[in-house]
């Protein structure tokens, strides 16, 4: 059913506060350097990158920086946005750049909240950008919402604001249909029916968004194959963690609980349906902690694309075992001095040894029955044989591998060729030092190292996505998107300590 539209050309710009608090604005960060060396680290891109890891929160740059995929619009507030992508070859991270000028001169404008890219499919990214300079909150009008597209020209698209149709930036999806069409799609549940859910549709070919109400189709298998447990802290039905885009004619797109199931969609349909697609059933030793906490340290899921087509869905799910732990190398660091016995026991609760479990479900997709386990990886049979990467690691081990053992590891995230499953690992919850590890599936060796960029790097969270929007960026510009900047001066500026959280990579954190 659908209940109706909103225009947002009808939204009146919102002017600054006249007084801005300066603590409740993010530092300006200069962007890391991305040269195209190519090396064995993982930086550079040669070979041209068919798809990169993205860092979801975008780099504000103090001063005006450009290359070939640089595109330019206007906020609704009236302030001029350029945003480029620069690109590095998996597993360093690839970023985009936001710089709003000030008019005149004068540091340019700052925001409270990072703008992010919370979707991207073929050409398309959209991205989400707080108004700048704004210390206020007013929910979806706080944020401009905006379309960048690939090409000869980049384009960079202000959408009306969905305010009549709000959605979660961690449930929405863009996909490119024919020619220069797209749609964007957010799922949003209702309080009505654990079954009922509100379609948002932005359709280029209708110019506005649209909210219909939808169902799960019927049967609904999650409940029978994969029950709430009755020491479950996660109790909806479903509560979407990730999206997926699988595309094709009708636009298919999947919201998916990592702890249960996927809800598939064909948001091109005029009258769309849910179907309910269960994920594959936990290990058995992680049966006591399914469905309690936050499901991203230990899973994953993405869509493999073969020749720029999606040929199966992967996913992967993060066991500990037993172990030996390591001896602790340096003391326990504590935010404060209070309950330090509760500290000292969540210490002695890490698992140092872990495997994967990698499963696929064929394209177009079938019944849960058609899950089938491709792989494991035991992290006791993953070799380091570059001497180069054993370097990039810190030295806590008495060889690569033992250290790799003793790094605290989760958040594992899948590569879209299917052959790669890259680990964020730290020494500590809280530090700043961190490191993307990449393994290959085929022969279960370390592939690539990178040192992730300490200024943003402040707890133990994955910031980045898969995209193949690399490859649209490189064929549409010829290069690679190296940074041309003028009068730089650099800022080392550190994001705010959040408060240290000390978790297994699969509680709440």
């Amino acid at each position: 059913m659908d209940d109706g539209g909103v225009d947002g050309d009808s939204d009146a710009p919102i002017p600054f506060p006249l007084d801005v608090d300066e603590d409740l604005l993010l530092p300006l960060l200069f962007p890391p350097p991305l040269d195209g060396d190519g090396d064995d680290e993982g930086g550079g891109v040669s070979p041209t990158p068919s798809w990169v890891y993205l860092d979801d929160t975008a780099y504000v740059s103090p001063v005006d920086v450009s290359n070939a995929t640089t595109a330019v619009s206007t906020t609704t507030t009236g302030v001029r946005i350029k945003v480029s992508f620069c690109l590095a070859r998996p597993p360093r991270l690839s970023y985009l750049c936001v710089h709003c000028p000030r008019p005149g001169a004068g540091e340019a404008y700052r925001f409270t909240v990072d703008p992010r890219v919370i979707s991207t499919h073929s050409d398309l990214a959209l991205l989400r950008v707080p108004h700048p300079n704004d210390e206020l909150y007013r929910g979806v009008k706080s944020y401009d919402y905006f379309v960048y597209t690939a090409s000869h020209r980049p384009s960079l698209r202000l959408l009306p604001n969905p305010h009549a149709c709000p959605f979660g930036s961690d449930a929405v999806a863009i996909v490119r249909c024919s020619g220069t069409r797209y749609i964007i799609a957010g799922l949003a549940p209702t309080i009505n029916s654990p079954m009922e859910f509100k379609l948002q549709r932005y359709d280029t070919d209708v110019g506005r968004w649209t909210s219909t109400t939808v169902s799960v189709n019927e049967p609904v298998e999650r409940d029978r194959l994969l029950p709430i447990p009755d020491t479950a802290t996660e109790l909806l039905f479903h509560y979407t963690t990730k999206v997926i885009t699988l595309g094709g004619e009708r636009a298919t797109v999947g919201w998916v609980d990592l702890w249960r199931g996927i809800l598939l969609c064909d948001v091109l349909d005029k009258d769309p349906v849910l179907h309910d697609l269960p994920l594959p059933k936990p290990a058995r030793r992680n049966r006591k902690s399914f469905c309690r906490g936050s499901p991203y340290g230990y899973r994953d899921i993405t869509v493999v694309l073969q020749d720029s087509a999606p040929s199966c869905i992967k996913y992967v799910e993060m066991v500990t075992r037993p172990g030996e732990p390591p001896p602790r190398l340096r003391p326990a660091q504590h935010t404060d001095d209070s309950d330090s016995d509760s500290d000292s026991d969540e210490e002695e609760d890490v698992a140092y040894y872990w495997k994967t479990n990698i499963w696929s479900m064929p394209i177009p997709v079938g019944p849960w029955e058609d899950w089938h386990r491709e792989c494991r990886v035991d992290v006791t049979d993953i070799a380091i044989d570059s001497v180069k990467y054993g370097e990039l690691l810190p030295k806590i081990g008495s060889n690569p591998e033992e250290t790799f053992r003793r790094l605290l590891t989760g958040y594992p995230t899948l590569g879209m060729d299917g052959n790669v499953i890259s680990f964020l690992s730290k020494i500590g919850y809280s530090d700043d030092k961190g490191w993307v590890i990449s393994v290959d599936l085929r022969d279960k060796t370390v592939q690539g190292v990178t040192e992730l960029d300490h200024r943003k790097n402040d707890s133990f969270m994955r910031y980045y996505i898969t995209s193949e929007i690399s490859n649209y960026l490189i064929n549409a510009t010829g290069e690679t998107g190296t940074l041309v900047r003028t009068g730089a001066v650099e800022s080392n500026k550190k994001r705010k300590k959040k408060k240290k959280t000390r978790r297994l990579p699969g509680g709440n954190i």
